[in-house]
């Protein structure tokens, strides 16, 4: 399996590039449950008695909206955003907002580079505690596995097409993951956050096949954002029906794709129920 975009060589004339948390691996709604909401009360303790609206409402609109996959800097700025206009504003709450406004690029090596070019803005510092303990969190957590019919769609897929993770999270705990569960025989490149943004593996990807034969498989905008931009298909995994999305996927629209009939019609349909699905 490659894990390196500019050794990747392809073995088939499809590729399908799948997304991990939330769309592979039904990881998505434990982290945010129990290590990104809670992180927040961790790094500002001041924030307990809003404990329950906090959680809540970092839920919502980082599951159940069309938020959802949204980067936890991003994010972070957000909910202490909506705080704010609330009239409960946190230290170090400018500085945090400021950051996520102006920076090009969304990590933890490049906040830490912004701390060191500004030693006074502490709120970058709280910051980068709260995505540090985020991930500490994180690593405490169970492995949950992946949705029902991943493995066998994945399977019937790798029949014919190159299968490529393409996801935001940290390489070493998306190839846990998938290696734990055993599906990274499937696998034919796994390319994270170390690899560059959605849009910029897919785009390096996409060089090497030939054209309307790539697809991108999301369950966040974020996902179909990047598909759109390389304008490659986008099969959505839709949230609270994810099983039935890998079951369909499976049985009727993976031979569409195989078939080269996965066409402008169908891939507006699937467009149209990935919103609905959040509405």
């Amino acid at each position: 399996m490659n894990t390196s975009l500019s050794h990747f060589t392809p073995q088939h004339q499809h590729l399908i590039c799948v997304d991990s948390d939330g769309c592979g691996m039904d990881t998505m709604t434990i982290k945010h449950e129990q290590a990104f909401g809670p992180a927040i009360i961790d790094i500002w303790p001041e924030l307990a008695p809003y404990r329950e609206k906090i959680l809540q409402r970092w839920n919502v609109f980082n599951l159940y909206e069309i938020t959802r996959g949204i980067n936890r800097f991003k994010g972070l700025s957000k909910m202490l955003t909506e705080l704010h206009e609330t009239g409960v504003t946190v230290d170090g709450y400018a500085d945090i907002k400021h950051w996520v406004d102006t920076t090009p690029v969304f990590s933890n090596p490049e906040l830490t580079r912004a701390i060191f070019k500004n030693p006074d803005q502490k709120g970058l510092k709280y910051m980068l505690a709260w995505s540090n303990k985020v991930n500490e969190r994180i690593d405490n957590l169970p492995s949950v596995g992946p949705f029902p019919n991943v493995h066998d769609a994945l399977a019937y897929a790798n029949q014919f097409a190159d299968i490529a993770i393409v996801s935001s999270a940290n390489l070493s705990a998306v190839d846990d993951e998938w290696s734990t569960h055993r599906l990274t025989q499937y696998v034919t490149g796994m390319f994270a956050q170390e690899a560059g943004t959605k849009e910029y593996c897919i785009d390096a990807l996409k060089s090497l096949y030939p054209e309307d034969q790539v697809m991108m498989i999301g369950d966040a905008k974020g996902d179909l954002d990047a598909a759109t931009h390389n304008n490659v298909y986008f099969y959505p995994i839709l949230v609270g029906n994810e099983a039935t999305s890998w079951q369909s996927f499976k049985e009727t629209y993976a031979d569409h794709f195989r078939l080269n009939n996965f066409d402008t019609t169908m891939q507006k349909q699937l467009i149209n129920q990935f919103y609905t699905n959040f509405e």
